[in-house]
């Protein structure tokens, strides 16, 4: 009686161990990070300017205004006065260091599709 309970119990937490290891591996599949392929890339839309601190600048369609780093790229210069759309990487903390009141997130600049032409002023 005693080995048929000891077996019995040997067998249920075999089996609770397994379950526990299969849900356990399951789960870890689901929550798994993103892959670093994936694209996180911000649009914007608006008239790119530069400032008076030879900086570029784009009011985009939310009123934010963002400092446009200088790309190698891109001739940002031919751009200045007109409507251009943005897709980019936007920095998570603004900058304050134009002396503007306002925070201006960085923007760099990974495709650059003209606009509609000059800015409306």
């Amino acid at each position: 009686m005693k080995q048929s309970l000891f077996l019995l119990t040997i067998l249920l937490v075999s089996a609770a161990l397994c379950a526990a290891q299969s849900a356990s591996q399951a789960s870890g599949q689901q929550n798994s990070p993103p892959s670093s392929k994936q694209s996180n890339h911000v649009t914007i839309t608006g008239c790119l300017t530069k400032n008076p601190h030879d900086e570029y600048d784009l009011v985009d369609q939310n009123g934010i205004h963002n400092l446009v780093y200088k790309s190698d790229k891109f001739d940002l210069d031919s751009y200045v006065g007109q409507s251009v759309t943005l897709v980019g990487d936007r920095s998570a903390i603004p900058s304050r260091d134009t002396g503007t009141a306002r925070p201006m997130p960085h923007f760099r600049v990974r495709e650059l599709r003209p606009g509609s032409g000059k800015c409306q002023k």
